[in-house]
């Protein structure tokens, strides 16, 4: 008996946290400001991966080749 109990509690337990979140609705103001953020960060994401494309040729080899150690002793692990 014990253990049948000690079963339930322990699944009442595990359970319990996907019962407890609750979702919230948000408001017109709240959605406005989360597509606002959105955008946002999309337009970061963007700018920072045209990064390369708008680099000097003269800073192409530099900046391609800043990780390259990295990558090559990655490289030597898989071997």
């Amino acid at each position: 008996m014990k253990k049948i109990v000690f079963v339930l509690v322990a699944t009442a337990l595990a359970v319990s946290p996907a019962f407890a979140k609750k979702h919230k609705k948000m408001t017109k103001e709240e959605k406005e400001a989360a597509d606002i953020a959105q955008q946002h960060d999309n337009t970061y994401r963007a700018v920072r991966d045209s990064l390369p494309l708008v680099l000097p040729s003269w800073s192409l080899p530099v900046y391609f080749g800043m990780h390259m150690d990295e990558k090559l002793k990655e490289g030597d692990k898989k071997k």
